[in-house]
């Protein structure tokens, strides 16, 4: 099978191999290179194919608002037949709390109000520890720490490719 048969299968009916989902996902950056402070995780299982389809449409309005929130970093979304999942970077929690306040509440409000959603876990998550980023240098290909964001190598001078995003 080509792999991209297995992906388009992926999408249109999720497959499973032993205890493997495959589903879809996407990330959404914000273009702040800032280092998360929090990190937000949660799953949220539709009923059935139209409860899918909802909780999809409320989550393209809520990126769209994640992106104005100058404390959001980047969004990892996806589904898995009908469990949703994300995975958020935010500066700090009053940044997610900014975000939350929009779209968001009125997908809440529809959650506890209506009979909408199978199932649903959320959670926040601060850094124990933020590790470096390393870059490889083009040139000479030793490994670079640029958590600083410098734009040269320290073997060669050489310019760098530019930092990536902490998340």
């Amino acid at each position: 099978m080509n792999p991209d048969d297995f992906v388009a299968l992926a999408l249109a009916d999720p497959m499973q191999r032993g205890p493997a989902q495959y589903g879809y996902s996407m990330r959404v950056a914000s273009g702040n290179p800032a280092p998360p402070g929090v990190i937000a995780l949660t799953w949220i299982a539709g009923k059935d194919a139209s409860e899918r389809d909802r909780i999809r449409d409320h989550a393209k309005q809520n990126v769209r608002d994640f992106l104005e929130e100058p404390g959001f970093i980047s969004i990892v979304t996806g589904f898995i037949g009908l469990r949703g999942f994300t995975v958020t970077a935010w500066e700090d929690e009053d940044a997610m709390k900014r975000a939350l306040g929009k779209h968001h509440a009125e997908a809440m409000r529809e959650l506890f109000g209506e009979d909408f959603v199978a199932s649903v876990w959320t959670s926040v998550w601060t850094a124990t520890r933020i590790n470096r980023i390393w870059v490889r240098c083009t040139a000479c290909a030793s490994l670079q720490d640029v958590s600083d964001d410098h734009r040269s190598c320290s073997e060669c001078g050489v310019t760098l490719p530019e930092r990536p995003a902490f998340w």
